[in-house]
Order: C-alpha cells, then sequence, then structure tokens
C-alpha cells in the first residue's frame, strides 16, 4: 500500500472516529460541565439543585429575548446568552421537569403579542430604536403563570434567585407575609409600584416587596395579623407597652424577626422628615432593651468608628479644595469578617458597608444561643452617639482616634426557646380572652439582630449610574427573610457575583493616575494660596498698588506682576505635568493592551508553532540517527563477510 493511500485511510478513519465522539458525547454526557470560571458562573447553587429536584409538577419556562434588537448591544448580546445558558442548565439538572422554550418577539409579530400578553416589559435601552424583550414566564401544570417582565442586565447578581423563585413560586404560589414596624419613611406600597427603589423607596425594600407581602403596621397597632410569618423590625418608635407585648407574644409563638436597631443612624438623622420638615431627632436612634436584657444581651449606646477600613469620601481642605479621605464613620466590613457557616452571611461575598453601627455584646444565658454574623476590624473606636450624629469632620476623628484593638460585633443570630420578657400579662395590655399568655417560646426562636440601619441606605452599596448593587447589604436582610421565612433553598442564591469582572489592573493604573493628578492640582492650590498671602501681605504694608483691595483702576507695581508672572509660569508648568499624567496613564494602557494582545492573540499559535517545528525537528533527526545506524549495520556486515 503506498503512503498516499495510507494516509487517505487514517484520515478518514480519523473523522469517522471524531464524528463517532461527538455523537457519544452529546448523547452520554449531555449534563456534564466543568465550569472553570472563578465564579462559578455556569455552576448552580446548592438552593436550586435542591428546589429542582424537589419539583413534583412540570414546568414550562419560556424565555422571551429579542435576539436580532440585541445584536447591537455587546452588553445586552452578553447578557441575553449568560440567561439563556442559564435555563439550560435549569433544565438539565431537572430531569426533564423543567422545560425551556425560547422566544424572539420580532417587532409587529404574532410573537411580540404574545411577549406583551404574557407581561413581558421591553428594556429602553436607545430612544427611537427597536423595543428590547428580555424576560421570563413559566407556567406549571394547573396553568398558573409567573413572570418575570423584565431581566435587566444590571440586577444580573440576583439572576439565579429570580429564576429559582420563580420555579419555587410555580412551585408552592404561597408568599411569606412579613409585618414591617418602621419609623423610617418606608412605604411597601409604593416600592411595590416601581420595585428597586425607582420611587424614591429605598432598594432593599423594593426587592422585599418582590418577594414578600409586606405589611406596614402603624404607630398605633394593639396587634399582629394572626396570617404574619414574620417580624421585620427596622428602627422603630418608642413602643408602647400594649406593643412590645403583642410584639413578644408573636416571637413565643411564630418565633421569626429580622431586627436592625442603630444607637447612631447618621442617614437618617440627616434625611428630611414630611414635607420638607426636619426629621423627628427620635427616628436617628433606637433600642429594645426589654428583649435585648432577657436574651443576654446588649447594645451598645456608642457608636463604633473603624479607621483601618474607612470608606473615601471627599471633602473640602483648608484652602477650599476638594480632598478625598477616609471617614471612619463609615466603613467596609468585609466578606473574610462574616460568618462564612451561618446561611445569612455564607456566601454574601462582596461584605457590607455600614455607618456608626452599635457594638452587640452578650452573656451566656439559659437556653439561649448567640451566633455572632459580623464584625469589625481590630482598629476600632467607641464615639458618643451624639458626636456620630453631627457628621463630624473626619480629620477630627482620625486626630483624636485611640483604637481599642478589639473586634466588635455588629449582627448577630439569637436563637433558641426563648423566655419572655413578660413574666405574666400585664393589667394595661388588651389581649382576646381566649389567648393564653406564653411564658416561653413553644419552639425555636431564631431572631437576626443588626445594629445599624445606615447600612440600607442606597448610598451605602449602590452603583450610583446603574441602580446596581456593588456590596451586599441587601442581600443580608433578604437572606434573613428568606431564611427566616423557612425557605433554606433561596439562601445561597443570593450573592452570585456578576460576569463581567472588574479590570483590576486598569482600575489601579487609573486610581494612580488620578492620585498624581489631585495631588499636583493640590501643589497649584497650594501656590495660588501662598501668592494670594504674599500680595495680600504687600497691600498691608504699603507696598500695593491697591488693585487686590478693590481698586480695579490702580496699576500694579513691579512686584504685583512678578508674583503673578511667577505664578503663571508655575500655572504652566503643573499643566504640563498634568498632561504627562496623563500621556503616562495613556501609554501604561497602551503597553497593557499589547501585552494582552500578545498573549492571547499571538502566544497561543506561536506555542504551537513552536512546538510543531520542534516535534519535525526531532522526527527528522531521529531518522536521520535511523538511517545512520543502519547504515552502519549494513557497513559492519560488508566488513565480516569473507
Amino acid at each position: 500500500m503506498s503512503a498516499r493511500r495510507y494516509a487517505l485511510i487514517v484520515f478518514a478513519a480519523l473523522a469517522v472516529i471524531f464524528l463517532a465522539g461527538n455523537i457519544v458525547v452529546s448523547s452520554w454526557l449531555s449534563a456534564a460541565r466543568l465550569d472553570l470560571t472563578e465564579n462559578s458562573l455556569y455552576s448552580l447553587s446548592k438552593g436550586t439543585k435542591r428546589t429542582l429536584k424537589e419539583l413534583n409538577e412540570p414546568i414550562t419556562l419560556t424565555f422571551y429575548y429579542s435576539r436580532d434588537a440585541a445584536a447591537r448591544y455587546p452588553q445586552v448580546r452578553t447578557y441575553g446568552a449568560r440567561v439563556r445558558e442559564l435555563l439550560q442548565s435549569y433544565a438539565r439538572v431537572s430531569s426533564g421537569k423543567v422545560r425551556v422554550l425560547e422566544v424572539d418577539p420580532v417587532r409587529f409579530t404574532e410573537a411580540e403579542d404574545d411577549a406583551v400578553a404574557a407581561g413581558i416589559e421591553p428594556l429602553n435601552v436607545e430612544r427611537g430604536a427597536d423595543p428590547i424583550y428580555l424576560g421570563v414566564s413559566g407556567v406549571n401544570a394547573v396553568d398558573e403563570s409567573v413572570v418575570i417582565p423584565q431581566l435587566a442586565w444590571d440586577r444580573e447578581p440576583f439572576l439565579e434567585y429570580e429564576l429559582t423563585r420563580l420555579i419555587a413560586e410555580l412551585q408552592n404560589a404561597d408568599r411569606k407575609k412579613v409585618a414591617l414596624i418602621t419609623a423610617l419613611p418606608w412605604e411597601p406600597e409604593l416600592a411595590t409600584e416601581q420595585a428597586g427603589g425607582r420611587s424614591g423607596q429605598p432598594y432593599v425594600l423594593g426587592e422585599l416587596v418582590r418577594m414578600a407581602d409586606v405589611q406596614k403596621l402603624q404607630p398605633d397597632f394593639t396587634g399582629i395579623d394572626p396570617d404574619i410569618d414574620l417580624l421585620a423590625i427596622i428602627q422603630p418608635w418608642a413602643l408602647s407597652e400594649q406593643q412590645l407585648y403583642v410584639i413578644d407574644q408573636f416571637l413565643m409563638t411564630k418565633g421569626r424577626a429580622f431586627i436592625a436597631l442603630d444607637p447612631a443612624a447618621v442617614m437618617a438623622a440627616q434625611a428630611p422628615g414630611p414635607f420638607g420638615m426636619p426629621s423627628d431627632p427620635a427616628a436617628s436612634r433606637s433600642s429594645l432593651p426589654l428583649f435585648l436584657q432577657k436574651w443576654g444581651v446588649a447594645m451598645s449606646d456608642e457608636a463604633v468608628i473603624d479607621r483601618a477600613h474607612a470608606l473615601p469620601i471627599q471633602t473640602m481642605g483648608p484652602s477650599g479644595q476638594p480632598l478625598v479621605m477616609p471617614q471612619p464613620l463609615f466603613f467596609e466590613i468585609g466578606a473574610d469578617r462574616l460568618n462564612r457557616e451561618d446561611l445569612v452571611t455564607a456566601n454574601l461575598s462582596r461584605g457590607i458597608n455600614v455607618g456608626a453601627p452599635g457594638a452587640l455584646t452578650w452573656t451566656a444565658t439559659n437556653g439561649v444561643t448567640v451566633t455572632p454574623l459580623a464584625r469589625t476590624s481590630g482598629e476600632t473606636m467607641r464615639i458618643p452617639a451624639a458626636t456620630a450624629l453631627s457628621r463630624p469632620d473626619a480629620t477630627m476623628l482620625l486626630q483624636q482616634y485611640v483604637p481599642a484593638a478589639r473586634q466588635e460585633t455588629v449582627a448577630l443570630r439569637i436563637s433558641g426557646k426563648l423566655p419572655s420578657a413578660f413574666p405574666t400579662r400585664p393589667d394595661t395590655v388588651a389581649a382576646a380572652p381566649d389567648a393564653p399568655h406564653l411564658a416561653a417560646a413553644t419552639n425555636d426562636v431564631m431572631i437576626v439582630l443588626v445594629s445599624d440601619v445606615d447600612l440600607f441606605d442606597d448610598n451605602f452599596y449602590l452603583d450610583g449610574q446603574r441602580g446596581q448593587p456593588l456590596l451586599d447589604n441587601a442581600a443580608l436582610l433578604l437572606n434573613a427573610i428568606d431564611q427566616l421565612g423557612g425557605s433554606d433553598a433561596l439562601v445561597s442564591l443570593r450573592s452570585r457575583a456578576p460576569s463581567l469582572r472588574r479590570m483590576d489592573v486598569v482600575e489601579g493604573i487609573r486610581n494612580t493616575a488620578q492620585a498624581r493628578m489631585v495631588e499636583t492640582q493640590e501643589q497649584l492650590q497650594n501656590e495660588l494660596a501662598e501668592t494670594e498671602a504674599e500680595l495680600r501681605a504687600l497691600e498691608a504694608r504699603g507696598q500695593g498698588s491697591g488693585f487686590f483691595s478693590g481698586n480695579l483702576g490702580a496699576e500694579l507695581t513691579s512686584e504685583e506682576r512678578a508674583q503673578i508672572e511667577r505664578f503663571r509660569a508655575r500655572t504652566l508648568e503643573v499643566r504640563k505635568q498634568l498632561r504627562a499624567v496623563e500621556r503616562g496613564y495613556r501609554t501604561e494602557l497602551d503597553k497593557l493592551e499589547g501585552w494582552l494582545i500578545l498573549l492571547n492573540v499571538w502566544l497561543a499559535p506561536l506555542l504551537v508553532a513552536a512546538a510543531g517545528v520542534y516535534m519535525m525537528w526531532r522526527r527528522q533527526r531521529r531518522t536521520a540517527d535511523v538511517k545512520l545506524a543502519d547504515l552502519a549495520a549494513a557497513t559492519g556486515a560488508k566488513g565480516s563477510t569473507p
């Protein structure tokens, strides 16, 4: 057989093996996946897998996606592909119980009519452009439907949670009922109209009303609806004895509550009250000593500041120039200081920001278990609450800083069969005649206690332009409500990192350049202040023209002209420095881009080519060695012939 025919047969056999292997793999290993992404973007969480395994009826998910209209926008196109791949993973893991359909609602077609009828709302990416539909509708076996009107890309951290919640709602349509007790201007009805904070309500409230039925109790409430599943007590007013007793007996029966108190609610104190009037000073502080003491827990009257993880804020320098300084009143609690074993905080991977929280302490109490959830760094200090509420200058706080060298707890879980805060029913309390007084909880009570409410302010964790959560402040509350409401399966879905990763190297280069530019600008501002001071000194000594004292018609003296010329020359020099910094920044980015192109575009082909050349050289050398050996053997054989 010739070498050419042999090569053709080998090539044909390899092609057949390749096709057969693909068919076998796609048939037998279609559900197998190897997710090597840093944030496990294509791996479903345990909560989702558990929800899918517990399905007892088939569910159909219809993915409405305007593929052609979204092709013009890379961000939308990438996110649409992300949603499609995630839905396909749901179908694979569910063993056929979840069926996924995709519809492209092209404009002025029946598909668009179907999307509108299903409740899908178009995304308005650009004025005048074709509408982009990106949403999901789900239907169960009895034709009950649940819809996600919009899957906006700025909500990607909540994507898996929203899809799994949709399936859970189709499986069990009962929503948790939450009673909200708060002195803050939170209105669930307004948040329901436009969830996510776009109605003037905080983002976290908008997310809460999306997942639960929230009933806000009025300041004169005397009872709690028996259908309520759990309480959310966030910065309450001064509760009456009747209201305290009602809350106590609810905890003794239902035993579920999320409580957020604050000795110094800085943002609440700064926010205007109704009709633009000053806010109520009482709304800036809250505590429930009657309950906390019974549980063996205490919250400090002082506020905690943290120098090690202070958040940068913009302030005015001594000469009136803007400066960025760390403000220890507001600080970050990183993911490494959150409890990684508790269901509420285990999957919060981005940390939280807080503002002047209280310090939580506890003593061992029979029947009560306390589990810390969030702690500060070791460089903390306590300051009076009144000082924190006055928004003290960052420089002053840093100068007076005396670190306590201890970690403070700002969030914890209280569990166990807690005793009632009321040994007997007070005579002043009205109750139903047939309602027995409970001196202890009938079942294990579960309470999540946080010593800060500023963390729920949108300014602490939202991207100001896109409204996207940058940290897990909202996820903390939502996780707690989910877990306290009995849904452990959804807890792990709250804090999925977005697929769009931060360019840390680029941001580092940009931040370094900006810091140099700010420093140079500050030098120029200081020199301007010195020049003005010198000109004023000339006026004071009587050596000035009077121009800088208000006589605009006066002729400048030679010394004044010299001072001004020196400053002008310095201004030109500083501008050159700023341009040099900008050029250096661009040069660094160009170098980085060049290295990325080299590594991603050229390095792999070059390595493959080098490997091919090396293999060819080895093969030729081996062939030459074999020929030399054969020649040597043949020569030796001839030499031995008689």
